[in-house]
Formats: structure tokens, sequence, C-alpha cells
């Protein structure tokens, strides 16, 4: 697609304007393929072509000002259209100077034969690229507490997380989920204090999970009254630590309780994990990582504790507090070193918010201190936090949150009540798998439109939107395009469309679409280069756009064969790069709703 026509694009450049420049300059790194591939635009317009060369790194080259230096390549360029193969072989049609720029056009037959060449043989891996091929990234998403219900602000890191793990998928890398589970820690101790006190008082048979998490938030308001119940918790903690089987059990039945009502929510949001590593897994590997540090000579006692200085940029790293308890970075130098050398990471990220940005400076900075050069590949995908309207942070202790279950549920349940006015037709199950898969769409696309790095304001209107900008809005297109699919069918005893018609698509809509369609591969690129899904989310925003102007502006069934052919072709290309785009999202796309 995009990126195979602009490397293509690069090579012949290359050679070309190796012929225009001063014999001593012919090796320039300004004109080899790899900067030529780098520098290449596209146009926002597509009156001023589909690719655009910038020569202004040319002009101390040259010896000239970038217009007439653009002049002069878009001249030789247009010189060769007619009689050169390999222009031919792109399908350049032709090269114009626009102020500093040489703007590229192809012909439309060539595009439209590369695109739905690469629709026709994708085998459901439009758009991939293998540069990651041998490379493994381990990705850190989701990562609960324990005893916690996941929560509206737990859905960013997890959406986010699933969707930057798809995404980099696409690009050839090999790909391990990882869910660092909340699971270790002076609140265990606290939680085990109040289970053995009353935990007789909650229904932990029938309703283990509320009962769990009712607990949780007694404990907090009773310490609210009592401080002297945290030195008690942070005693059962310490008995915890030293493997005391009556706590461990405890604890092991909180772990369990937790990760059977969160894998629910996963299985909902299509989120899955190759392994749960919870931070209670590093507890024999944390003196370890004291003993390097020492070694290196980066360990000192501060007032008892024992800290790795950062220097004047930043407060000192606390590796071990004065009473011996470990701490979250300690185990999370533990954990970068076991997914490097046990997992064999190239890359690790970590998609946690934005308010732990310190943390893992601190973390980074003291494996770069100790030594680990693949520090420099650990990378903190932060993300903003969702506020209630009036900018208060959300809190489980205060029990100040809205629930992922509750939003799911909802939206569920609202989509459910829509699609049983549209379509009352439709089977039960045919109409709660469809209002599933919408209701949870919505959730999801309405998180990952966002950029990531920005604070999301918490609005049940806009979360549970099904218009506008929404995931319900690309999902109806995609049902729009299946219908369309099926009529066809239908007319045509059950054959698709093919995907190489041979009339050129001419008109302005079905051009914009064409050119849109084939950056798929580039969008795909662009999100996982900047780990960011909603470049992919606004790209099918366009998409849809574009199709829903090419639809209500041009007839496509019942047109002249030649015509409907290839228009509907066009169909089949847009379902496919939406229903592959949902995908890496995480998002289902329904046939009907």
């Amino acid at each position: 697609m995009l990126r195979q026509l602009r490397n293509q694009t690069a090579i012949f450049l290359s050679n070309e304007l190796r012929k225009l420049l001063p014999p001593e300059f012919s090796d320039n790194e300004a004109v080899s393929v790899a900067k030529l591939e780098n520098v290449l635009e596209q146009p926002k317009n597509l009156e001023h072509g589909h690719l655009a060369f910038p020569v202004f790194s040319l002009a101390k080259l040259m010896r000239q000002g970038p217009p007439p230096i653009a002049l002069k390549i878009a001249t030789h360029l247009q010189s060769l259209i007619d009689g050169n193969q390999v222009a031919k072989d792109l399908g350049l049609e032709k090269a114009m100077a626009v102020g500093g720029y040489v703007n590229l056009t192809f012909s439309g037959l060539a595009l439209q034969n590369r695109l739905f060449a690469a629709i026709r043989d994708s085998k459901g891996k439009l758009g991939f690229s293998a540069d990651g091929k041998g490379k493994k990234i381990v990705i850190d998403y989701s990562s609960p507490n324990v005893a916690k219900p996941m929560h509206v602000g737990t859905l960013r890191a997890t959406v986010i997380g699933q969707a930057i793990r798809n995404i980099a998928e696409t690009q050839g890398y090999e790909v391990i989920g990882l869910n660092h589970l909340g699971d270790w820690g002076v609140q265990f101790g606290k939680l085990a204090w109040a289970y053995q006190k009353w935990g007789d008082q909650y229904d932990f048979k029938n309703a283990p999970f509320q009962s769990l998490f009712d607990l949780y938030v007694k404990f907090h308001d009773e310490a609210a009254k009592d401080p002297a119940l945290d030195a008690e918790g942070s005693l059962v903690f310490k008995r915890l630590e030293q493997g005391d089987k009556e706590i461990e059990k405890i604890w092991k039945m909180f772990v369990d309780i937790t990760l059977v009502e969160d894998q629910k929510l996963w299985d909902l949001l299509g989120v899955k994990h190759d392994l749960v590593r919870g931070e209670s897994f590093y507890n024999d590997r944390l003196k370890p990582v004291e003993n390097l540090l020492e070694k290196k000579g980066l360990l000192t006692e501060s007032e008892g504790a024992m800290v790795v200085p950062m220097g004047d940029d930043m407060p000192p790293c606390l590796i071990r507090k004065s009473d011996g308890a470990s701490l979250y970075a300690t185990r999370d130098i533990a954990s970068a070193i076991y997914r490097k050398e046990e997992l064999g990471a190239d890359l690790c990220l970590y998609v946690v918010g934005v308010d732990q940005t310190l943390h893992f400076k601190q973390v980074f900075k003291v494996l770069e201190l100790a030594g680990f050069e693949w520090a420099k590949e650990c990378h903190h995908i932060s993300f903003g936090l969702y506020r209630f309207k009036d900018g208060v942070k959300m809190s489980t202790r205060k029990g100040n949150v809205i629930f992922l279950e509750d939003i799911l549920k909802q939206a569920i349940e609202r989509t459910s009540e829509l699609i049983e006015k549209k379509n009352p037709h439709l089977s039960l199950a045919e109409r709660t798998q469809i209002a599933t898969d919408v209701g949870v769409g919505a959730v999801i696309f309405g998180d990952l439109v966002f950029d990531r790095v920005k604070n999301v304001e918490f609005d049940w209107d806009r979360i549970l939107s099904f218009e506008g900008d929404s995931g319900p809005y690309v999902q109806y297109m995609h049902v729009r395009c299946q219908s369309l699919l099926r009529k066809y069918a239908e007319k045509n005893g059950g054959l698709p469309p093919k995907l190489n018609p041979a009339r050129v698509m001419g008109e302005k809509d079905e051009r914009e679409l064409i050119r849109l369609l084939f950056s798929y591969d580039e969008i795909l690129e662009a999100s996982f280069r900047g780990f960011r899904p909603n470049i992919l989310a606004q790209y099918l925003l366009e998409v849809c756009g574009v199709f829903s102007r090419f639809y209500h502006n041009n007839r496509i069934l019942g047109e002249a064969a030649e015509i409907e052919e290839s228009r509907m072709a066009l169909v089949a290309a847009t379902q496919a790069v939406l229903h592959e785009g949902l995908a890496k999202l995480s998002i289902r796309a329904p046939d009907v709703m």
C-alpha cells in the first residue's frame, strides 16, 4: 500500500536525483533512499498529488533556491514519465513543481490496483509490516489491584494497553502481554486483619468479590476513626512477608477472588494477557537487586532507609524503607531485569497513568546507573486521568469511584433498547450479541479516540454516546458496507465483487476514498511509532466520513455493470479496512445493527 509505494518512489527518486546533482554530491545522504523515504509527504489536498518531495535539503548542494530546484526536478521527471519503465511500473502520471516541492501524482488505475491487490492478498493481515520481525515487546497493561473492582480509571490502562499490543503485532513484533497485578503491600495485611475480625459479617460464599471490596472500604472507614488499626495491619503484613501460612492462605484467597472477577471484564473488553506476574512474584528477587545496587556503589543510607541518589534532577529513589519493607521501585527494577533477561524483551512498555511519571523516571535511571544499557528501551506509556466534572480525582478508599462493570452494563442496556426499537425482528440472542458488541465498543472507542496523554473528564453522556465521533458510528458504517455486499451477492448468485475492476474510478469521491484507504498501513505504523491508538481511531472516523459522502453522492447498486462492479469493490475495500481497524482497537464489527 502507501508504505510500499513510498519506498519504491524513494528508490526511483534517488536514482534520478543523482543524475541532476554535481558529481561530487551524487552520493550525498540527502538523496539516499532512507532519507527520501522519510521526507516524502502526503499532501492534504488530493489536487496536489499523492506524494510531495520537499527539495530544501538540496539547496546548498545545487547552489539554487528551492523553487528553481523543484522546477528542474519536476521537468526532468515529467520527461521520463512516458518513456521510463520504472516510472511506468510505479504508475507515475505527473510531476509538478509547487514552490519548494515536487508534487507527484500517480494514475488512478495504478493506485486502485495496488489497493485491491493488498486487500485481496492480506489474509487477515491487512497493512501488516515486518519492521519488528525477530524482536520482542513485553507490554505491561491493565494490571489492577487485588480486592479492588476495576473502575473507570483502570479502563484507560486496559484498553490503551491492549490496543498498543494489537498494533505492535501488525508491525511484526512478538508481543508478551503482562499483567503486573497489584497483589502485595501493607494493604493486604490490613485486609487480612479485617477479614479475621469482620469476615463472618459478609457473604463470601455467594458474593465473594463484593464482600471483599466492602471489607476493604470498612477497614479504611474504621481506620480513619482509629489510626491504631493501620499499625495492626502492618503487623499482619509483616507476618505475611515472613511466610505465615494462615495469612498466606487468606491472601491467596483474595488474589483468586479478584482474578476470577477481573477476567469477566477482560473477556468482555477483548483483553488478553499472556502472563500474570504480580508484585509478589518478585519477592525472592528483591535481595539480589539490593545486592547488585550495593555492589555498584549506588546505595546510600538516609534516615535508616536505603536510597539511590538521583542527582539534582529528581528526588532519591527509595529502595528499602527504614523498617526493612520493600517498595514499588525495588519491585519494578527486579521486574525490568526479569523482562529483559528471562523473557528476552527488546522493548519494555509500561502503560501506566501520568501520575507515575516520576516513579518510572527513577526506576529507569537506577537501571541506567547500574550499567544496564537496555534501560533506554524501557518506556513509560503514560496517559491522562479521568476526572469528575468538579475536578476531583477518583479514590477507591473514599468510595468516590465509578466501576467499570457498571459502565459496561449501562452501555449494553442502552444499546439493547435501541436495537430492539430499530430491529424488533431479530432474535433475543442476536440482539444480545449486537448490544454487547456495540455497547462495549462505544466505551472502548470513547476512550481511545482521545490522545492518551490528555486528561479526560468523566461524562456519562459522552462515554455512552452512539452518535457523532463514536464507536457505534464506525460500526454502523461497517454495517452499511455489509448490507450493500449482501444485496450485491443476492443479485449475483452469491458472488462477491471482484477486487480487480477494469474501470478506472475517476470521480472525486471515489479518488478520495481510494487515497484514504490506501494509507491504512502508514496509519498503523504511525499509531505504533507514537504508541497512540487515537491515530487509528481518528483515521477510522475519517474513512467513515469520506465513505458516507461517496455513498450519498454516487449510485452504487443498479448502475451499469462496469460502474457497479468497481464501486462495489470500493465498498468491499472500505469494509475490510473498517473491520481490520476496529479489530486492532479490540472492537467487534457487527454485520447488522
